[in-house]
């Protein structure tokens, strides 16, 4: 399956203060979901953002949060790991109608995951941008994304995105986001 613009949302996991220097080459994780943000925006897409027990874990980072607030993107605090195991299917589907989810965010191996199954397990298509996750330390992440992929979940990284949501050279897009690609 590819990503299909017209059916996704992106959702950035946890991308917090008090955790994102504690992370595995956390500045591709930040550049890349920043890019990601821009990306969304220009398009026009929905995007969501989830911070973890904010008032513990500190808000999401000033480079990001800018970002998304300015965009108005909806914010889920939590304390689950899951950004929506404590959601009905009402709730959800309120929150992400449409069936392709686009994860960037911190853990890969805890939040990541449990969210990617969770989606998963409710029917959506799930994709996870490898140069925008990460964990403290590589093999979690490693281990996560090879448990997502053995369960059905894409794995693609951030060239595939751009140029699955945009598809044609000839897309009205193509130029301005041919400059996100380095």
């Amino acid at each position: 399956m590819l990503v299909d613009r017209n059916d996704s949302t992106l959702l950035l996991i946890d991308i917090q203060e008090k955790l994102i220097k504690k992370i595995f080459d956390f500045k591709s994780v930040i550049d890349h979901s920043k890019k990601i943000v821009d990306i969304f925006h220009f398009l026009k897409l929905p995007v969501v953002y989830s911070e973890q027990y904010p008032n513990g874990l500190g808000k999401t980072i000033n480079l990001i949060d800018d970002k998304l607030k300015k965009i108005k993107a909806l914010k889920i605090e939590k304390t689950t790991f899951s950004c929506i195991s404590n959601k009905n299917d009402t709730e959800i589907r309120e929150i992400f109608p449409k069936n392709q989810i686009i994860i960037c965010g911190i853990e890969t191996h805890i939040c990541i995951l449990q969210t990617s199954i969770d989606f998963y397990n409710r029917g959506y298509e799930v994709f996870v941008i490898d140069e925008a996750v990460g964990s403290r330390d590589q093999r979690h992440k490693n281990l996560a994304l090879d448990r997502l992929m053995k369960y059905g979940i894409s794995l693609i990284n951030f060239e595939m995105l751009v140029f699955e949501l945009i598809r044609d050279s000839k897309d009205q897009g193509f130029k301005e986001l041919s400059k996100y690609i380095t």
